[in-house]
C-alpha cells in the first residue's frame, strides 16, 4: 500500500477552514492521478473553492489524463536530481504551461539557475501548443 503522507505534512494547511486536502492513491490507474480525481475537483468547485491544486504521482511522461483536467499545467523540478534534462521527454514537457524549479535556496541557488537556462533553451527545440502562450521557466 501506498502512504499518502502529504496531508499529514501540512498539518497547519490542513487545519485551515479555507482548504481541503485529500489524499487520493491512483491504485495503479495510469494518469498520474486517481479516476475520480476529474469529480473531486468538480466537487471542490462546486462547493466554493476558487483554487483546486492538483498534484500527480511524479513518474514522468505519465501525467497526459491530469492535463486535460486543468487550467494550468505546472512541472515542478527539483534543481539537481542526475540528469538535468531527464524531465525533456516527449510529452510531458510539451503539456507543460509553466515550468517551477523548486528548492531553489542555499547551496541549490547556482544549479537552479543552470536548470533554468537549460530547460528554457531546451523548451524553444519544443513545438508550440499555443500561438499566444509560451511557457515560463
Amino acid at each position: 500500500g501506498s502512504l499518502l503522507g502529504d496531508k499529514t505534512r501540512m498539518t497547519e494547511l490542513s487545519r485551515d477552514m479555507n482548504a481541503y486536502i485529500r489524499p487520493s492513491p491512483t491504485s495503479g490507474t495510469l494518469g498520474g492521478v486517481t479516476r475520480t480525481t476529474n469529480e473531486a475537483i468538480l466537487l471542490c468547485e462546486g462547493g466554493g473553492y476558487d483554487v483546486v491544486l492538483v498534484e500527480t504521482v511524479g513518474v514522468g511522461q505519465s501525467e497526459f489524463a491530469v492535463a486535460d483536467m486543468v487550467d494550468m499545467f505546472i512541472l515542478l523540478l527539483p534543481p539537481a536530481g542526475g540528469d538535468e534534462l531527464q524531465g525533456i521527454k516527449r510529452g510531458i514537457i510539451e503539456m507543460a504551461d509553466l515550468v517551477a524549479i523548486n528548492k531553489a535556496d542555499g547551496d541549490l541557488v547556482v544549479a537552479a539557475r543552470r536548470i533554468q537556462a537549460e530547460y528554457i533553451s531546451a523548451m524553444k527545440l519544443l513545438r508550440k501548443r499555443s500561438k499566444v502562450w509560451r511557457p515560463k521557466v
